[in-house]
C-alpha cells in the first residue's frame, strides 16, 4: 500500500503533517486487522499488511476493507489516497522477500492505473516471475 500524492503533502504542509498522516493510516491498518495478521510500515509511505491463514475470498474481502480503512482514515487529507496491489500466495508460501517483490509490483501497477486503485493477483507456492 502507498499513500497517493505524499510528497506533495509534506511539500506544502509540512513534514509534521505529513507524520501525522501516517500515524492515523498505521493506527488505523492495524484497528483492521485480525491479532494473527501482521501490519508494517515499509518506509516512506508505503505499508504491507500480511494476512495469514485466510482463503481467497476472505482475502479478497480484507484488502478492499484495508484499502477503504486506510482512506476513510485520510479523509483530513484530501489530497491524499492509497494505492493498494495484493499478492496471493498459495501454500507453502515462498520466501517474504519474494512476496513483498510481487506485492511491490502489482502496488506499482495499481498506482500506474491512477490514484486510489487496487491490483489483486494470485502467484503460485513457487516458480512465479514478479518481473
Amino acid at each position: 500500500m502507498d499513500l497517493d500524492h505524499f510528497k506533495q503533502l509534506n511539500d506544502s504542509q509540512g513534514h509534521h503533517t505529513g507524520d501525522e498522516a501516517l500515524k492515523v493510516v498505521a493506527q488505523a491498518l492495524l484497528r483492521s486487522v485480525r491479532s494473527t495478521d501482521l501490519v508494517a510500515r515499509l518506509g516512506g509511505d508505503e505499508f504491507a499488511a500480511m494476512l495469514v491463514e485466510i482463503d481467497q475470498e476472505g482475502s479478497s474481502q480484507a484488502v478492499h476493507r484495508l484499502a477503504a480503512t486506510a482512506n476513510a482514515a485520510l479523509s483530513a487529507y484530501p489530497s491524499l489516497s492509497v494505492s493498494v496491489g495484493a499478492a496471493r500466495f498459495a501454500y507453502p508460501t515462498p520466501p517474504l522477500a519474494d512476496m513483498l517483490q510481487a506485492a511491490d509490483l502489482l502496488m506499482y501497477r495499481a498506482k500506474q492505473a491512477g490514484s486510489g486503485s487496487l491490483v489483486v493477483e494470485d502467484f503460485p507456492a513457487s516458480g512465479f516471475d514478479v518481473a
